[in-house]
């Protein structure tokens, strides 16, 4: 069944453009490596991708499966140049939250078929972010209305606020006045210095703020993997009056030579600040963690090597879900089994160039 691409401009970024105008389960696999870029003209690359789950042993008695994929959508970084999808159990729908955007196809069986199956190609033009970060002059920073990035502003059930972040959170922009991104730079900097990417250490995965401040608190680093580090960011950035967002996608090796990796599990996600002016401006702390000689390159830019699958944290899917708000969306899917939530599927990304 032939998709049809939405020619939209997800909440996110319609926000962006107002405002503009008045003034992996566990990240198991790792970003291609970047260079730093010499000529400012952003790299771009054209990928075919394959994406499936297998679903085993639904529940005995189980009367109503819905299920949730996640759709990808179109973004400055991102143009889907073709969707398919190739085999489904059932009819499917495609829908966009209300509140982040994001692209979700929706089906539901009435759980006969123990095992089922899910799988669609498409393609994926991505384009290297490189936002030009020269300093803003504090008078640029007036006068915008900070209602129309309310959302990127609040708290969300495991990127909490409270009197510890604040207190690292003023530690890390202490003596950096009132420059967005002078702050936003402390921020990034204090989150390098206070984080191990380590996923040797039970909990890590979820973004839980609370258990990073603990270990800070206690003398040690903070420890996780990608969803830690930005989250622990998003906190600190949102205590400044920083509006920041959650980004989560699936990392890209290198297949120029005409090779075809497939993967099961695996994600990755970064974090995108607004500045007044310039926009929203990505960092990925993370791979910076992994590979300190591109510090300067993932504060401001990140390479074309990553899909992107969804935004934001605290997900209300459409139709809604039975369950609690998702943590965050994909690449898994989301499936409920009368009503609760469940886990029994492989999911599997091949990608090639194209």
């Amino acid at each position: 069944m032939k998709l049809i691409k939405k020619q939209s401009i997800a909440i996110l970024f319609t926000v962006a453009v107002l405002i503009c105008m008045v003034g992996c389960t566990g990240e198991t696999n790792d970003v291609a490596p970047v260079e730093v870029p010499v000529d400012e003209s952003p790299a771009t690359r054209t990928v075919n991708v394959s994406y499936s789950f297998e679903v085993a042993n639904l529940p005995e008695g189980a009367k109503k499966v819905r299920v949730w994929v996640p759709y990808p959508t179109e973004s400055e970084d991102q143009d889907v140049l073709d969707m398919r999808v190739i085999k489904t159990p059932e009819p499917t729908t495609v829908s966009y939250d209300s509140e982040w955007g994001n692209g979700i196809i929706y089906f539901e069986t009435d759980g006969s078929e123990k095992d089922f199956s899910f799988a669609m190609d498409f393609v994926v033009k991505r384009t290297e972010v490189l936002k030009d970060i020269n300093q803003v002059a504090p008078s640029e920073l007036d006068d915008i209305d900070t209602k129309l990035l309310s959302q990127y502003l609040k708290p969300s059930k495991l990127v909490v606020q409270d009197e510890r972040v604040e207190r690292y959170s003023n530690m890390a922009v202490d003596g950096r006045g009132d420059n967005t991104l002078d702050r936003a730079r402390g921020i990034y900097d204090f989150t390098l210095e206070n984080m191990d990417y380590n996923k040797n250490i039970p909990g890590w995965g979820s973004g839980d703020v609370n258990r990073v401040c603990l270990a800070i608190g206690a003398g040690d680093k903070g420890t996780g993997n990608c969803t830690d580090f930005h989250s622990f960011f998003g906190s600190l950035m949102r205590s400044q009056e920083i509006p920041v967002v959650f980004e989560m996608g699936f990392p890209l090796k290198d297949t120029s030579d005409g090779s075809t990796i497939t993967t099961e599990g695996g994600y990755h996600c970064w974090a995108k600040f607004f500045v007044p002016g310039k926009g929203w401006i990505p960092v990925d702390i993370s791979e910076a963690d992994k590979d300190t000689s591109k510090k300067e390159y993932y504060f401001g830019a990140i390479c074309e090597n990553r899909l992107s699958f969804s935004r934001g944290r605290d997900i209300l899917l459409t139709p809604a879900q039975d369950g609690e708000r998702l943590n965050f969306f994909g690449p898994d899917p989301y499936i409920e089994v009368d009503g609760v939530p469940f886990t029994g599927f492989t999911r599997t990304i091949s990608y090639s160039d194209g």
